[in-house]
């Protein structure tokens, strides 16, 4: 069952209300065109030397047992070797 439209509001229908508005002429201010915006300056981006497959491979190597280390740090950490409850 569809719904029944309810009336619009005296406002909504463009109904012109009897008090009469007075309108003023007003005088249009000219605007001033906007200043101009100075583009930043960018910042020179560094060039790295190119790394050859030795120096990707070491660094990777470094990162992985640095990794396996902080883990290792944060375990004994939490629970000291030899306080297992399972031994």
């Amino acid at each position: 069952m569809a719904k029944k439209a309810r009336k619009k509001s005296a406002a909504k229908r463009g109904k012109k209300s009897k008090l009469v508005k007075k309108t003023r002429a007003r005088a249009k201010k000219k605007s001033k065109p906007a200043p101009k915006k100075k583009a930043a300056a960018r910042k020179a981006k560094r060039k790295s030397k190119q790394q050859s497959i030795g120096d990707r491979v070491a660094n990777a190597y470094h990162t992985v047992v640095d990794t396996v280390k902080d883990t290792d740090r944060l375990r004994n950490k939490i629970e000291p070797p030899g306080t297992s409850e399972t031994s």
